[in-house]
């Protein structure tokens, strides 16, 4: 579940570290008796001397693992410790550790909780994943439906005997609902589901001419349309109605942030002194998936709601000039999602309860192309075949979204103090601003005398309602696109038939992918161009053995000027977020090879292999926030935790891949027959991020496979027994890793372990 073995105990469901200070230690071990210091603060004997004010950032906690990182810049080694609940800042959009209390709050305090979280790791996690032991970390609701209705019709003219002209058209309407378990754990504290509904209504026409100009010379020529719309909404909610998300927070111009004063004064809620709430964040009510959208639909629109406003000027460059933001930004306090507000559920979707993030995207695409394509038998063994294209493409895209975020003022500084001073989120914790927001809005445990409640080492209690990234606010962003890509392509290709059963070509051709935007999670980088490529193949045919073995194979070169990666930035609104990111340039080389041999009348044997060997050729430097040597709470410097990717592995292409099969026919007495069949397919290792690292990736395994089938004489009745992945050998399909809000945990699907199954078919009308 994690990198390091953490044991996710309460107080790691706050993501994110601290440096502390340890000063000077004394030799006596920490103990468990507590000691009164001169300010009245519990700690144990033994507690370093460095920090002794247990409510400042860089305290060290006896309760808390400590752990060293080093600095990949100045080689400087520092102890940190995780974040405490309700003290200390931690900047990741109100995100918590799922993986933590997988029962109920602090229920991972115990024996019991750690070796849960033990025995979840055990069973996907190892070298060999026994298929018998897998196991899936959910508790939530997992479904999918799909509908689709689809219509073609094609039809064909013979103009003349050298013309031919024939239309196509294509229609297609489509309907997919999921919800999955977003977290991937079974905590019933901190339960997260995702439904999505995508709608989406394709339309296609294309006119083709075949014009054979003489006996060795032909041409093919042909226009196309295609026109789409996509509708996609999302719904992240909480199925165990956790009240963080279900509950309004309703705060009066009492409640304050950023206290004058430390220690006993602070933990004692006395004379808290700052800037009301309110005045940070204005009086706005009602705040919704749409109401950054509807600001926009004015008579005087203001310059953020043009269309491609927020791809040409970058946050960073709208900072610098003081000129505001580029995504429409509206904020609202908190005012839960209890169910009741239709405005918070998606459309078309189902009423849910305690939403922290919604949204809705449209992409309009209409793409055009002419194309034509020439075949020459220019000599008796020789062809040569040279095409072009012209394409086009226009993409208008919008996406709208809301989310429950958490934040200390618009631009994450905090309030200015009566000193006229400004403080660092960073230091919260000296500021006492959390505590004191945590204190009025019952984020902390009361004691008796309706003080915060303090454990053995003077740290407050908290409650499931406490908060490490500030006031709990909704947030709506309405960010609106278009763009128009349009490319000539082009190929070359030239066959030579060496003899009736052997034949080899030789192929150059240019291809082109159109950009696109970076939907849902207001990526930093809202837009990437197209992906080209230019491929290389020399490859041949051949048949041998009176024709009853074939052999076909290639070897090929991809060398892309551009194309499209996945990799991880800071996003528009504070955090990180997944986006596709132009690499400028990447090289796969491959050999390829497929044969197929009719051994006898019954007996039949094949078999594929590839080799493909793959790299980025270009600098480009990607963050990785889900590297635990350099979590970015303690090293926020992005460039601190970039890495160049030139030379790594292409996400998701394996080196080797081979598949071998047979197939065995026996006819019986009666005229129905038996077939026997066998697959063993094999892959190699596969990465999951650019990085090329271990832990993000997916280990080589084998897949055997084995049916026996059963046809009677007049075909119309087919019983088959099989026995799929015999071996029981079970594979990480897909790691997706996470950074510190998850606590560096990773998550991984898995292909199916061994599974037997009988299967009967009878067919209508069958003769």
């Amino acid at each position: 579940l994690n990198e390091d073995g953490q044991d996710s105990r309460s107080t790691e469901i706050v993501p994110g570290y601290r440096f502390v200070d340890m000063g000077g230690t004394v030799d006596n071990p920490i103990g468990n008796n507590p000691t009164l210091l001169g300010d009245g603060v519990s700690v144990a004997d033994g507690v370093a001397a460095g920090t002794i004010n247990p409510n400042a950032r860089d305290y060290y906690n006896p309760d808390q693992a400590l752990r060293s990182f080093t600095n990949p810049v100045t080689g400087e080694v520092s102890s940190a410790q995780s974040n405490r609940l309700g003290i200390d800042f931690a900047d990741f959009d109100g995100f918590q550790n799922a993986a933590a209390s997988m029962g109920g709050f602090n229920d991972n305090t115990n024996a019991a909780g750690i070796a849960g979280l033990a025995a979840l790791n055990s069973c996907v996690f190892p070298n060999d994943i026994d298929g018998d032991k897998l196991c899936a970390a959910t508790n939530g609701l997992n479904r999918e439906e799909f509908n689709q209705q689809g219509t073609q019709a094609t039809i064909t003219w013979d103009a003349s005997d050298a013309l031919t002209i024939k239309y196509i058209y294509g229609q297609n309407k489509l309907s997919y609902q999921r919800t999955t378990d977003d977290d991937n754990t079974y905590s019933q504290f901190h339960d997260r589901q995702f439904y999505v509904n995508h709608e989406a209504d394709y339309s296609s026409h294309e006119l083709q001419a075949f014009f054979e100009i003489n006996d060795t010379m032909s041409v093919t020529s042909g226009v196309f349309w295609y026109d789409a719309l996509i509708d996609q909404r999302g719904d992240f909610y909480s199925s165990v109605n956790e009240a963080r998300m279900t509950d309004a927070r309703t705060y009066s111009g009492d409640i304050v942030l950023g206290a004058v004063g430390t220690s006993a004064g602070v933990l004692n809620n006395a004379n808290l002194l700052g800037v009301p709430v309110n005045a940070i964040l204005g009086a706005q009510a009602g705040v919704n998936l749409f109401s950054a959208k509807d600001s926009c639909m004015v008579e005087n629109p203001a310059d953020t709601c043009a269309r491609n406003y927020s791809a040409n000027n970058s946050l960073e460059s709208l900072t610098i000039l003081d000129a505001g933001r580029n995504d429409n930004l509206q904020l609202g306090l908190w005012e839960g999602d209890n169910g009741t507000a239709p405005n918070l559920d998606v459309i078309n979707g189902p009423n849910t309860q305690g939403s922290d993030l919604l949204y809705a995207t449209q992409t309009q695409r209409e793409a055009f192309a002419a194309y034509t394509q020439g075949v020459w038998d220019f000599a008796e063994n020789f062809t040569l075949t040279v095409g072009v294209r012209y394409a086009w493409d226009e993409v208008t895209a919008e996406e709208n979204l809301f989310r429950y975020t958490e934040i200390f003022s618009t631009n994450q500084v905090l309030a200015r103090f009566i000193t006229d001073d400004f403080v660092s989120p960073t230091d919260t914790a000296t500021s006492a601003a959390l505590f004191a927001l945590n204190s009025a809005n019952g984020g902390f445990e009361l004691d008796a005398n309706g003080d915060v409640a303090l454990d053995q080492y003077g740290q407050p209690i908290g409650t499931n309602l406490a908060v490490n990234g500030g006031i709990p606010v909704a947030v709506s962003v309405y960010r609106p696109f278009v763009r128009k890509d349009e490319k000539v392509t082009g190929r070359i290709n030239l066959d030579w038939d060496i003899n009736d059963d052997f034949m080899m070509y030789f192929s150059a051709t240019s291809g082109f992918r159109s950009g696109g935007y970076n939907l849902v999670f207001f990526s930093n980088t809202a837009d990437y161009d197209p992906e080209e490529l230019l491929a290389y193949e020399i490859g041949y045919k051949g048949q041998f053995l009176d024709n009853t073995l074939q052999v076909n194979g290639s070897f090929y070169m991809y060398d892309y000027e551009t194309i499209h990666t996945v990799g991880t930035e800071v996003t528009s609104l504070g955090g990180t977020s997944t986006s596709v990111l132009e690499a400028p340039g990447a090289e796969i080389l491959g050999a390829e090879a497929e044969v197929l041999w009719l051994a006898t009348d019954a007996l039949t044997l094949g078999g594929n292999f590839s080799f493909t060997p793959s790299e980025y050729t270009e600098d480009l430097n990607v963050m990785d926030p889900a590297d635990v040597s350099t979590p970015v709470s303690l090293y926020p410097d992005q460039l601190v935790s970039e890495k160049n990717i030139n030379g790594n592995q292409l996400l998701q292409v394996p080196e080797i891949k081979y598949t071998v099969f047979g197939t065995y026919g026996i006819p019986l007495a009666s005229g129905a027959n038996v077939d026997l069949s066998s697959v063993y397919s094999w892959t190699d290792e596969v990465f999951y991020s650019p990085f090329e690292n271990d832990r993000d990736k997916s280990e080589s395994y084998g897949r055997l496979d084995v049916r026996a089938t059963w046809t009677n004489s007049a075909q119309n009745v087919i019983v088959s027994a099989y026995v799929n992945n015999i071996l029981d050998d079970v594979a990480v399909l897909q790691v997706l890793r996470n950074g510190e809000e998850e606590n560096f945990r990773v998550n991984a699907g898995t292909t199916l372990p061994r599974m037997m199954g009988l299967e009967f078919t009878y067919k209508l009308g069958a003769y």
